[in-house]
């Protein structure tokens, strides 16, 4: 495992830089020393990102571009280079999402969804490989999601894009072994960030977060650590993290149960709301900056919720349905 303790001086292109995950660990890189190089479609929201970054003293340029569009792409990694001399470090945080039952989505919405949450990150990997392979190393930090391992309804066009983005970072990771290329991926649970506000939704109801919610800073702060100790996979998330993965492993009808009874329920809202095609295809205004409308989970319903869960674990299936009302109640 490479370790790269002191970022000071290094290059990073961060995606999906305008909000989010994205925003704040631009923020937390460029304390740590890292000079940047922002992309997203909201040119001003950039530039908003490009003076906080200088307040605290950092380095940033400003390069708008749609990962969707492979021409945007190769120029803000070449405007990158040019005005750096190179690029060390790709962090791939671009994403969004659409809310609905499969047979509902329209289809240009699933493929968007791909596109950008999945295709995104593979056409960045293919403009900064080549300077990578040039200078004999470098770093691909992927942004995934806990979907990628696991499954959600009324996602189901963003969470297989995760499984689909995460397979191809472990396949990567075994073609660029002994090259000195490191792939990282932190496995992002539900956080504060705008996403929610942006995506669109099929169901006419504001749609909100699977309970419970960590503060974005969780993720941020977990892609520094990344950064400096390259090539492994971040779980950062206790109780929609790594109790999750280890519960799928010993009673995954647990879950199941849960998300199949509460799921819904989980990420919808008694609020009407007509979004149809929020930011899929056309970036909007508001949610500028690292966090959205929904707050983070506080700590402690966060701990009653895990007792729900170990709960549910001890009564496995027969106890899911009451339990999963507690879980619900506890988390938001």
């Amino acid at each position: 495992m490479a370790r790269h303790e002191d970022l000071r001086g290094q290059v990073a292109i961060v995606t999906g830089a305008s909000s989010g995950v994205g925003w704040q660990s631009a923020l937390r890189l460029a304390e740590a020393g890292v000079r940047l190089c922002v992309t997203a479609r909201r040119q001003a929201a950039l530039e908003r990102l490009r003076v906080e970054v200088l307040q605290r003293g950092g380095e940033c340029l400003v390069s708008d571009g749609d990962v969707t569009v492979a021409e945007d792409v190769e120029r803000v990694v070449r405007e990158c280079v040019a005005h750096y001399g190179r690029v060390d470090l790709l962090v791939n945080a671009a994403a969004v999402q659409s809310y609905g039952y499969f047979d509902q989505l329209p289809w240009e919405h699933i493929t968007r969804v791909f596109d950008v949450a999945c295709f995104g990150y593979f056409r960045f990997a293919r403009a900064v490989l080549p300077h990578f392979r040039r200078q004999g190393h470098g770093h691909l930090l992927n942004v995934q999601s806990m979907l990628a391992a696991g499954s959600a309804p009324l996602l189901s066009a963003y969470a297989s894009a995760k499984h689909a983005t995460l397979g191809w970072a472990q396949s990567l990771e075994l073609e660029l072994a002994g090259t000195g290329i490191h792939v990282s991926n932190v496995m992002v649970p539900s956080v504060s960030t705008p996403m929610f506000d942006h995506a669109p939704t099929m169901l006419g109801w504001r749609p909100v977060p699977v309970p419970p919610t960590y503060d974005v800073d969780l993720v941020a702060r977990a892609v520094v650590r990344l950064a400096k100790r390259p090539g492994r996979t971040s779980v950062p998330a206790f109780l929609q993290g790594r109790l999750m993965l280890w519960l799928n492993g010993l009673a995954p009808s647990v879950g199941k149960a849960v998300l199949s009874r509460f799921g819904v329920q989980m990420q919808t809202t008694d609020m009407p709301l007509d979004r149809p095609e929020g930011n899929l295809f056309i970036p909007v205004e508001e949610g500028v900056g690292p966090r959205g409308s929904v707050p983070p989970t506080p700590a402690w319903k966060r701990f009653t919720a895990t007792l729900g869960l170990a709960a549910l674990t001890g009564g496995v299936v027969g106890g899911a349905v009451l339990g999963a009302r507690g879980l619900l109640r506890a988390a938001r």
